[in-house]
Order: structure tokens, then sequence, then C-alpha cells
């Protein structure tokens, strides 16, 4: 569950069912009913309509042949039908993403992000998407997630991102009038800690910290089995101390993101000739090549980024911790130094080591579809009223 129950009991209803066979399908109705406070006939009910949008299928060749009396059929999440779209606007790379209904890839395409004001990024990025689109010209598309950093309001649509330039950006609004499509705004870490709770793990924790670092560093955080989400930019965690002598651009020494972005190792990766250019990918292969100038800077942000995860950690004492983002899953080789920082500086005791999320470098596209299907699972019947509208 990822937020509020939508208040129409026919929708809520629907969307209690449809959490089940997603958690523990197929299953047939009978099971179903075992394991919802609902009523056989609204059961019945709400999965004729789930099989009537394609969100779900009956599946007779599941159907197990010795039972006694009336085969039941089970029921199953429907990924064949059906896509969700996505679209993360990082600060480098812009990335699309098309899944199935259960979070699983489709197509993906990394492009640089556009430079421009956002009206024309925003107008470059939907006929890049149009293009992409044909890649799957049999799916029906329910939406398309759109997720970055910064303070987004995601009632709203409304995107505030300084190091993209953009200041109260209606970024749903202008999206949606450019592809015709509804367009559904999130966080890129609500956006990927909803990911880890419908697709990455295998229980839905009553709690989590998901931890993420690539060009911007941040948290989100999942309670009671549901994801935070507070006013304001409470998943900022740029400038958490962490001991280092880089130079912040607030003008303090040692912040987060400052010690462990991207940009901030390859900058210090070219000034000690390490590389000869600003490129990740040389990075990681001088440091795979045994390069001890590179194998210092990797092992440096290793140990800042699990001394940052265990103070946030501490903090909240969740159940579980996530950790994503291509600092962490480009770097395979350092994430036991990151582990080993974690343990070094964790205060309280019986700390499991933080998992690292099962999408890898995909995670960005996983997270964009996923703010569409957290929309579908959570309100079906409003999601296709909204795509009805738009086509």
């Amino acid at each position: 569950m990822l937020s509020a129950r939508p208040s129409g009991v026919r929708e809520a209803n629907a969307a209690t069912v449809l959490d089940v066979i997603r958690q523990a399908g197929p299953l047939s109705r009978a099971a179903i009913e075992r394991r919802v406070a609902l009523s056989p006939p609204t059961v019945s009910r709400q999965v004729a309509a789930l099989i009537e949008l394609g969100i779900v299928r009956e599946a007779p060749e599941l159907t197990h042949s010795g039972a006694i009396g009336r085969p039941r059929v089970p029921v199953d999440i429907d990924a064949t039908v059906l896509a969700a779209c996505g679209v993360h606007v990082g600060v480098s790379t812009t990335t699309f993403g098309l899944s199935d209904l259960r979070g699983r890839l489709l197509a993906e395409e990394r492009l640089p992000t556009p430079g421009g004001g956002p009206e024309d990024v925003l107008g470059f990025l939907a006929s890049r998407l149009a293009v992409f689109l044909r890649r799957c010209p049999q799916r029906s598309v329910v939406g398309i997630g759109l997720v970055t950093g910064g303070h987004v309001d995601p009632d709203r649509g409304v995107v505030d991102h300084e190091r993209l330039g953009w200041y109260q950006v209606p970024a749903g609004e202008l999206l949606a009038a450019a592809t015709g499509r509804p367009v559904h705004v999130d966080g890129h870490l609500p956006a990927m800690a909803s990911a880890e709770l419908l697709f990455g793990l295998r229980q839905t924790p009553k709690s989590l910290l998901y931890c993420y670092a690539r060009q911007v560093v941040g948290v989100a955080l999942v309670s009671g089995g549901r994801l935070h989400r507070g006013p304001g930019r409470g998943s900022d965690i740029a400038h958490l101390a962490v001991g280092t002598d880089v130079r912040c651009p607030c003008g303090r020494t040692g912040c987060l993101e400052a010690s462990v972005s991207e940009q901030s190792v390859l900058r210090e990766a070219v000034a000690d000739g390490v590389i000869e250019r600003p490129d990740i990918h040389l990075l990681h292969a001088a440091a795979a090549a045994g390069d001890p100038g590179a194998v210092r800077i990797l092992v440096a942000r290793a140990r800042a980024l699990g001394r940052a995860v265990a103070a946030v950690r501490d903090v909240v004492d969740p159940d579980v911790v996530v950790l994503g983002g291509q600092a962490i899953t480009d770097a395979p080789d350092q994430l036991d130094e990151l582990r080993h920082s974690f343990a070094d500086h964790t205060a309280l005791p019986g700390a499991p080591p933080p998992q690292v999320t099962r999408f890898g470098a995909d995670v960005q596209a996983v997270a964009a579809c996923t703010s569409v299907l957290a929309h579908l699972y959570d309100r079906p019947f409003a999601l296709f009223t909204a795509a009805r509208r738009k086509s």
C-alpha cells in the first residue's frame, strides 16, 4: 500500500482485491475471499470489473485438475495488454521506460537531458517519447509517469528543481498537453521507494529506508507499510556531514552530496590525472584495472556513503535499508567498503546489512513507470477514467 486508499467504496474494494492478486496471485476467487474482509459477491464483482479493464485475467491453464467439485479458475495480473510509460528527468541523463503491470521493463532508452527552458525541454521529450512508444505498438499505455529530483508537488504536478533551472514549473500539465496522455508527477525518491514496495521486495516491510546516490543523494521512508510524504524537502540529505575535506558550494566542508556525487568524484579523478575526461565509465575501468588513484576515489565515496546511511538509519531505525542509484549499483567492487563503513558507524545493535536494489541501473526507468502503476493499484477506476478523458 502506497498511499491513502480511495474514498469510493467500489474503488476501495477493487483496490483491495487487486492488491491481494498482485502480492499472492494467481489466486482463485475463493482464495481471494479468504484474504480480504469482503463478501463472495463483492469479490466476484471486483474481479469481473478488473478483468474488463484488462488489469487481471483468468488463467485456466493453472486450474488444479485434481480438485473435487467445480474447478476454481485462478486470476492473476494481466501483464500482456497494458503498459505504463515513465520519464525520469535527471541532471545529466533522461531515461524513458515502458513496463508491464508487474513493473517489468519492456523497453528503455537513455538520452542526454536537453538544455533550455522547461517548456522546450518537455516538448522535446514528448516528441522523442512518441518515437519510443512505437517499440511496443501492441500495448495500451495507461499513463505517463514523470519523475525528477528537487521539490515536487505530486498533487499539482509542479516541479522546483534548482539544478535544472526549473521553478514552479507545471510539468505535469505541460507534458500532458504535449503527449495527449494523463501524466502523474512524482519525486524520483518516492517513486523509487514505491517501486521497491510494489515490485522489489518479496514481502512488504513495516518500515523501509531507501537511500539513493548518483548525481544527487537522498532518502525516502516507508512507515507502517506506507510511503511517508512529508512537506517540503524531507528527503534532502545533501548537506549531511560525512567528515571529508571536500568543499561544498554551501561554504561548508564535508557535505555528503559534494563528497559523493558523480560530478564530484569525476572532478577529483580528472584533477588527479586518473582519467583524461569526466567519464564515470573510464573511472570504473581504471579501478577495475587496479589504478590506485581510481580505487582510492571510489573507496572514499563508498565509505562516505556507508557513514551517511548509518547516520540516517540510526535516526529512523527501519526494518530494511535498500540502496539504489549508480553510485552503488555501478560500483559492486566497493560495496563491501560501504557495508563495513555502515557497520563501523551505526550505533544501534543488530543492524542488518543494507540491501542493494534488484533494479540495478534500470532503477530510474522502473521508478518512473511505478509512478503510474502506484496509481493503478490504488485507484484503478480513476486511472482509466483519466485515460479516457485524454483519449
